[in-house]
């Protein structure tokens, strides 16, 4: 099956397209979602991802996959949480599909960032994100104190 580059109104996603995509550079996105899902097959258990990643002309999507080795043991771990950011550096990638539409009350609407499915994918752990600030109380002002 292959995709033509054309939309069909009824259509929430275009054909899977089952391509290898070859990196040439390295795509660098920050975790987005993290879920723990088990397998409908046997009784394992994988992580799915979630990773937002921006091109340099302001363009933003969705890149989704799932693993069942170090990203899951590092999220049981409680050393991948939601802002790390994940390196992709695997050339041999497939792309499952790639969602840009969904119907909401018989009507198409475009996903603000389209998503795209990926198998195969060696996706290395980055930076950690920023400790959020912790606001230090205030020191109340000299007119505050009351003089007994």
């Amino acid at each position: 099956m292959y995709y033509d580059g054309g939309f069909s109104a009824g259509l929430t996603s275009c054909y899977p397209l089952h391509l290898i995509v070859m990196f040439s550079s390295t795509i660098i996105g920050y975790v987005t979602d993290l879920k723990v899902l088990k397998s409908r097959e046997d009784d394992s258990y994988f992580l799915a991802v979630s990773i937002a990643v921006n091109d340099p002309f302001g363009g933003s999507c969705r890149l989704r996959f799932t693993n069942s080795n170090g990203l899951l043991a590092a999220y049981n771990k409680g050393t991948l949480v939601t802002g790390h950011q994940l390196i992709l550096t695997q050339w041999n990638v497939r792309i499952s599909t790639i969602k840009t539409h969904y119907q909401k009350d018989g009507q198409l609407v475009t996903l603000k960032y389209p998503e795209i499915k990926l198998t195969g994918v060696r996706a290395t752990i980055g930076a950690a994100p920023k400790p959020k600030a912790i606001a230090a109380p205030s020191q109340p002002e000299e007119e505050d104190y009351l003089d007994f």
